[in-house]
């Protein structure tokens, strides 16, 4: 049987994702858990839903934190699209520890990154922005 995991009730529709970059130009992804209710398997992007009343700092440090272990700091805003809000910051090298919603995590070299991927496209474009 397996176990399905919706959104919890008191999680809203805005979404805040982040681009962590290593030292050496790659991107972490998160393996999503197949009883994750959505996107099962696939790679994704830590982040997630906010809670009522968060902001979208506090909410996407609670669910890096929740998702890798890792304490983010100064953010830096790359886009939105619709209810989706996309950061990027620099990876401080303090082991990753993914929570249950995950089976495993990797850091993507950009040349490995599909940009036809939503999420890796993003990852692609916070790697051209650095580059500048």
């Amino acid at each position: 049987m397996k176990i399905r995991i919706n959104i919890v009730p008191n999680d809203i529709n805005t979404v805040a994702k982040i681009v962590i970059v290593d030292n050496k130009g790659r991107v972490l992804f998160l393996k999503r858990s197949d009883y994750m209710s959505k996107f099962a398997g696939e790679w994704d992007l830590p982040g997630g839903h906010l809670k009522t009343n968060e902001s979208l700092f506090a909410g996407l440090k609670r669910e890096v934190e929740e998702e890798t272990g890792l304490s983010i700091s100064e953010p830096k805003l790359i886009d939105i699209d619709n209810n989706l809000h996309f950061f990027h910051c620099n990876y401080d090298s303090r082991k990753v520890e993914i929570s249950h919603e995950h089976t495993e995590y990797r850091f993507f070299e950009k040349e490995e990154l599909d940009p036809e991927q939503k999420f890796q496209k993003v990852a692609i474009r916070a790697l051209e922005m650095r580059d500048d």
